[in-house]
């Protein structure tokens, strides 16, 4: 499945790994996530990294991870995949995302320290102006890089942090997991409130 994203984004403006070439020199806005199923707190975590990307006069960038972290870290507890990783490459830039970039989620960057991943990715490959997460993501070693310490992180490197209150459908806070659960019920249109579109690639819960 990564080389059918490597297809994309060398067909598109992309990047399999972090970018090496200096197309962020002038910095960038950036979002990040795992991103599977494209639900609608996906979808509001970038229109609000286009907007403020438009404002500034910046690319919007969203940072995203292959395979699911989980894969990983705990392979017993890795979801089904909702969207192949090409397919939310495609509907991050037809959102009007500028570049995708993919990281490879691997044992090493499992184990890289938030300060590290912020410092050495965010900071020196993509310019890294200001961050839009959701109010709950987490990266780095062990999940340590919550709001607050990307807030403390962003001042001591000269970024902003955005933090985008979860959107709530159907009752529920919307989540991939919860997209999921629903499918996994037979409950479609629940997972349709959730996504906020009809989607056959999601709606037909994928193997992993």
């Amino acid at each position: 499945m990564m080389n059918h994203a490597a297809d994309v984004l060398a067909n598109d403006q992309g990047f399999l790994g972090w970018p090496t070439d200096g197309t962020f020199r002038r910095g960038s806005v950036v979002t990040m996530g795992v991103f599977d199923g494209f639900h609608r707190g996906h979808a509001a975590l970038v229109r609000r990294t286009v907007g403020h990307a438009q404002r500034l006069g910046l690319p919007a960038v969203l940072v995203t991870f292959s395979p699911h972290p989980l894969v990983v870290l705990a392979p017993g507890a890795a979801p089904r995949q909702l969207m192949a990783i090409d397919d939310r490459v495609r509907h991050a830039l037809s959102l009007g995302i500028d570049s995708v970039v993919v990281l490879p989620f691997t044992a090493s960057v499992a184990a890289q320290s938030v300060d590290d991943f912020v410092a050495d990715g965010l900071v020196d490959r993509l310019g890294i102006r200001l961050l839009v997460v959701g109010d709950n993501f987490r990266c780095g070693r062990g999940g340590e890089g919550d709001v607050a310490r990307l807030m403390g992180l962003g001042s001591n490197h000269g970024f902003a942090v955005d933090a985008v209150d979860l959107v709530e459908a159907a009752g529920q806070r919307c989540s991939s997991t919860e997209v999921r659960r629903r499918l996994a019920s037979g409950d479609i249109a629940g997972a349709r409130e959730l996504l906020g579109r009809d989607d056959e690639r999601v709606l037909t819960l994928r193997s992993a």
